[in-house]
């Protein structure tokens, strides 16, 4: 019989005395990820069997974000972080189903989004005010447009380097309500100087151009400034509420023109507050978010959007979103 050596001897004994790890608890170790980091949100995205199943993850995470910028507390969260879709009607009802009976907290909404019809974004705004003692808008990157006229209905409208407001200006089909009359002023001055082209320009509007159109469109850029009054009324601002209203919908020429946090504060005063926590917490929610959306669209060809509350997510296919 070979004999048993002390180094043996003491290599057995400490393998009878060490805890027994279960496999299952081993296999757990392994499969801890942390969707901050981006290579173990990639892991956990594919390792989703269907594109629902990830939803319990991601409304965790976003709860876990609110915790650590000490923001779950202190408000209660609404989301319009709809990147690719256009504010509609339908998300008034989102927004305000999301909202308790009776609620007592100030609301803190996170506005992700290029803008949409004007009178969806009044009800948002309208409603948020209406619905708690304080209404505040984040805004991590873009609030164009109609976004922009619900922001301006916040007691406080959080920015930070990268935050986006936008002119007022409504659009129909993607084109500007206000485009038409400019085209106008445009052939107007082109007529003027040369004359001689007024006949080819007048037979091709009375063909191409619907005057009742032109009025329509026109009225809609009057209603916008009218919402934004009402949405400004009371506030302490460096002009007034006429003013910014009118410089929002009718001074910017172009859709997509940036309003920073620098000339938001020249035009909304102390209502902008930069670099907070209710910002920071913005930003990272986007970046978050983003990344979901860049990893889905790849491995689930899947485009992620929330209305309402955190977990009121919406999940398209992103060829319908490209289109």
């Amino acid at each position: 019989m070979a004999k048993i050596t002390k180094v043996e001897k003491a290599e057995e004994v400490m393998e009878e005395s060490a805890p027994v790890v279960p496999e299952t608890e081993l296999k757990k170790e392994e499969k801890v990820l942390n969707p901050d980091r981006f290579m173990d949100l990639v892991k956990i995205i594919q390792g989703a069997k269907e594109i629902n199943d990830l939803k319990p993850t991601l409304y965790k995470h976003i709860l876990e974000i609110a915790k650590r910028n000490r923001i779950s507390d202190a408000y209660h969260l609404l989301f319009l972080y709809e990147p690719n879709s256009s504010i509609e009607q339908g998300m008034v009802d989102k927004i305000y189903n999301a909202i308790p009976d009776g609620n007592t907290k100030p609301i803190l909404l996170l506005i992700h989004n290029h803008g949409g019809r004007i009178e969806p974004a009044y009800l948002i705004s309208k409603t948020c005010k209406e619905l708690s003692p304080k209404f505040v808008v984040t805004i991590p990157r873009k609030a164009k447009s109609a976004a922009t006229l619900i922001s301006l209905g916040g007691n406080e409208i959080h920015m930070g380097p990268m935050s986006e407001l936008g002119p007022i200006d409504p659009q129909f089909a993607g084109l500007p309500a206000l485009g038409i009359s400019s085209s106008l002023e445009s052939i107007a001055k082109i007529v003027c100087k040369y004359p001689e082209s007024s006949a080819m320009f007048a037979d091709f509007m009375k063909e191409k151009l619907d005057l009742r159109i032109l009025g329509y469109f026109e009225r809609v850029s009057e209603s916008a400034q009218q919402y934004a009054i009402r949405l400004l009324a009371g506030k302490e601002l460096k002009l007034t509420a006429d003013e910014v209203a009118h410089k929002l919908v009718y001074e910017y020429k172009d859709h997509s023109f940036v309003i920073d946090k620098e000339e938001a504060i020249e035009l909304l005063g102390d209502i902008v507050k930069v670099n907070t926590n209710e910002y920071k917490f913005g930003n990272e929610i986007h970046k978050f978010l983003n990344e979901v959306n860049i990893i889905i669209g790849i491995f689930k060809s899947k485009s992620l959007a929330i209305v309402g509350s955190p977990r009121d997510f919406i999940i398209t296919d992103k060829r319908k979103d490209e289109e």
